[in-house]
């Protein structure tokens, strides 16, 4: 599971979201929109919420993206959320 993290975090920073800290949030901030990286252990998959301002943010109102469970390949994943990332 940490290799993908690991791969998610290069892609933002690919994708040019800075790591941040909101409300002792991990979060990546890119020209006013937020993100942040959440691990569901009941689903086994990550999510990337958003919210579309530091204020949606700080008050933390992300809405959900789509899951995705660590059990897909790492590639078709990191593919997908890339896709999903630049289309929202």
């Amino acid at each position: 599971m940490d290799s993908i993290k690991d791969k998610i975090i290069a892609l933002l920073s690919d994708l040019n979201y800075k790591k941040r800290k909101i409300n002792n949030f991990e979060v990546y901030e890119s020209e006013g929109k937020y993100l942040k990286l959440t691990f569901l252990n009941s689903l086994e998959s990550f999510v990337i919420e958003y919210a579309d301002s530091y204020d949606g943010a700080t008050k933390n109102l992300f809405e959900d993206g789509d899951l995705y469970p660590i059990s897909m390949d790492e590639d078709l994943l990191i593919c997908k959320m890339r896709d999903e990332i630049i289309n929202s």
